[in-house]
């Protein structure tokens, strides 16, 4: 068997991917057990097709399912969640079976679809005034990428750091726990992470190319798109040396966003994806990374948050990341990074499976 969840994630998801049949059959219905609605869906956009359903409605997989008996019957939502789908399906046919309606058109984030127009907005209408905001000439891409790696502590500070280990306080889908993550240039990294049961611990590693995860349920092989994630994420400077990651690069514009005015630049990745990168527009740090996973029901918002930024040594370094990963959210709050120590290659080495 081999899982697909990267970069501990929560214990649902785990649980549903390791049970991932290594071969799987054309559709969903074929490969998995009482699929009734989306059985022609192909298999291997099932996870991302519930991922999305989950982030729509604000919810995680134990609402429907219950693990590690993901097809059983026993909660009503599962229920209502297949009435919503053929409702969907039924609404597409009349745009020649394009997905423009989905979960999210209604849910909003919510369990339940907002039946009522938003209310009026406390701004009065009637003032004949909007403000504005000054239309100051956007920097160039260079200069927006010259100023993070200066307010960063300069590129020969950030390369002369070859190692590199943080640990901390995560919480998982509001689950508390806490992790140690060790990472060495180019590309290798070792995650421990610690939740309540059912999750308990769960290791993670990659060793530049192959990858595997251990949790209660054994040892597994990373791929699919879990190791594709974790060869893109795991880069040691990949939240520096930016340019090299994309094959176009272009500013999009300046927005605000909760109250905070940001640089956006957009970026393609070699795969075609696009990328958002969020800077900061007074400090110069980079402040998100946004990106949207396509599925079977639309794109499917992934995100990276830095923020709390300190001195350590000669670089400055995010002391708060959160991400969020098919709907699921996971906030690190960093207590201590550890600088150019030794970090033994025993640790990217697959252990024995359980007997």
């Amino acid at each position: 068997m081999k899982i697909q969840s990267i970069a501990f994630l929560s214990s649902v998801t785990l649980l549903l991917t390791a049970q991932q049949p290594a071969q799987q059959p054309r559709t969903a219905g074929q490969a998995f057990k009482n699929i009734k609605v989306i059985t022609n869906m192909p298999a291997g956009q099932l996870q991302g097709a519930m991922n999305f359903m989950a982030a729509s409605l604000g919810v995680d997989c134990t609402y429907c399912h219950t693990p590690p008996a993901m097809e059983k019957d026993d909660k009503p939502t599962k229920q209502t969640a297949r009435r919503m789908l053929a409702m969907v399906n039924e609404i597409n046919k009349n745009f020649d079976d394009k997905i423009l309606v989905n979960c999210a058109t209604c849910h909003r984030g919510k369990t339940k679809p907002v039946t009522t127009p938003p209310p009026p907005s406390l701004i009065s209408p009637f003032t004949g005034k909007i403000a504005t905001v000054s239309q100051q000439p956007l920097p160039t891409v260079e200069q927006i990428l010259d100023r993070y790696i200066k307010e960063l502590g300069g590129m020969q500070a950030l390369e002369s750091v070859t190692t590199r280990m943080r640990k901390g306080a995560v919480e998982v889908a509001g689950v508390q726990g806490t992790f140690e993550f060790y990472e060495v240039a180019p590309n290798k990294g070792f995650l421990i992470g610690t939740l309540p049961p059912p999750v308990g611990s769960v290791q993670q590693a990659f060793d530049g190319s192959s990858g595997w995860v251990k949790n209660q349920n054994g040892v597994f092989d990373m791929s699919g798109d879990g190791l594709d994630q974790v060869r893109r994420e795991w880069v040691f400077y990949g939240d520096v040396k930016l340019r090299e990651q994309f094959k176009e690069m272009s500013v999009a514009g300046r927005e605000r966003v909760d109250g905070r005015e940001f640089y956006v630049v957009s970026g393609t990745r070699p795969d075609g994806q696009i990328e958002r990168l969020y800077f900061d527009v007074h400090t110069g740090l980079l402040a998100r990374r946004y990106s949207e996973t396509p599925t079977y029901f639309g794109g499917l918002p992934n995100a990276v948050d830095y923020d709390d930024y300190r001195k350590v040594g000669k670089v400055r370094l995010p002391f708060v990341v959160r991400k969020v990963r098919g709907g699921t959210i996971l906030l690190q709050n960093i207590s201590e990074y550890k600088l150019n120590i030794k970090v033994d290659d025993t640790r990217f080495k697959k252990p024995a499976a359980q007997k």
